[in-house]
């Protein structure tokens, strides 16, 4: 993640008979933006997003309540402005190794879905990047009232936000999600906004336990707790090791009881970036809070 970075249709006329009388041949109209309701299958979501892919407007996809979507391959990529009303439905990856959902320059709009079990090692769209979903081609996620866990990748263990695009996550949960490098949680270095969330219990092999951000990252009333990772930054990295910048800004949220290795900071961790703390409380975390980060954290001690 941070080691990179018209079907045009003619008029046409038929000549009939030996008059020169033309009759234009009507055009086909584009299916236009429906509400499609997707049964409690892996083929008929995989035909939903086929579908809504395949329309210009913004299709919505309501999944079947009190039910859990198994995955044995991944997903097609959301190309178009897609709706997906979850019902607190849960889609997981049962076999192989791809992540759940991938947003490719279209727009998702997702509420009320948990998403499990993904691994983006092998994802055809960004590899190695956002276990649960990634967001490239300046394409934007707006994520609600939902739960992604347990998702694994290189780089943003639950979601990968790259450069050009965007998410909003509100009122949701990540937990418990994996990456071998920077961001267990959330890597980003597009926009990302968190609200009304909590970010807890995941982890990262390099910095950014709960989020690491090299963009530009707006959180408010959430908690960033019992994070982990061993160079820096349990709960935040706002910049990495091998990417300086990054602009945090967060305002009534705690990041506490996040962990780090050695001397680094278990709290906040910042490379070169500018990190505002707004009625924000970095407190009791291991082996501390901000000290010893590359770049000062103002208003926060110890």
């Amino acid at each position: 993640m941070f080691t990179n970075k018209t079907l045009v249709r003619s008029a046409q006329a038929l000549c009939i008979g030996t008059a020169a009388t033309f009759t234009p041949i009507a055009l086909a109209s584009p299916a236009s933006a429906a509400t499609l309701p997707v049964a409690c299958s892996e083929i008929a979501l995989r035909n939903a997003i086929t579908t809504a892919n395949g329309t210009p407007g913004s299709d919505t996809l309501n999944l079947a309540p009190g039910c859990t979507y198994r995955l044995t391959s991944e997903l097609p990529a959301i190309t178009t402005p897609i709706v997906i009303n979850g019902n607190s439905d849960t889609i997981t990856r049962m076999s192989g190794t791809f992540r759940i959902l991938t947003v490719n320059g279209g727009a998702l709009t997702l509420r009320a879905a948990i998403l499990r079990e993904g691994d983006a090692n092998g994802s055809t769209v960004a590899n190695g990047a956002g276990g649960a979903i990634v967001v490239t081609g300046n394409g934007s996620l707006n994520f609600s009232a939902g739960v992604i866990r347990d998702n694994h990748a290189n780089f943003g263990g639950g979601i990968s936000v790259f450069n050009g695009s965007r998410a909003q996550i509100s009122a949701s949960v990540l937990a418990d999600n994996t990456a071998t490098q920077n961001g267990g949680g959330i890597v980003s270095d597009g926009m990302v906004t968190l609200s009304a969330s909590q970010v807890s219990g995941n982890t990262a092999d390099n910095v950014g336990g709960g989020i690491a951000s090299i963009g530009t990252l707006t959180v408010s009333a959430s908690n960033l707790v019992n994070n982990t990772a061993p160079n820096g930054g349990g709960g935040l990295a706002n910049g990495v090791p091998a990417a300086s910048g990054g602009t945090s800004t967060l305002t009534a949220s705690n990041i506490s009881n996040n962990t780090a290795g050695g001397a680094n900071p278990g709290g906040v961790y910042n490379n070169g970036g500018t990190v505002t703390l707004r009625v924000s409380r970095v407190g009791a975390n291991t082996p501390n809070n901000c000290l010893n980060s590359p770049s000062p954290v103002p208003g926060c001690f110890g």
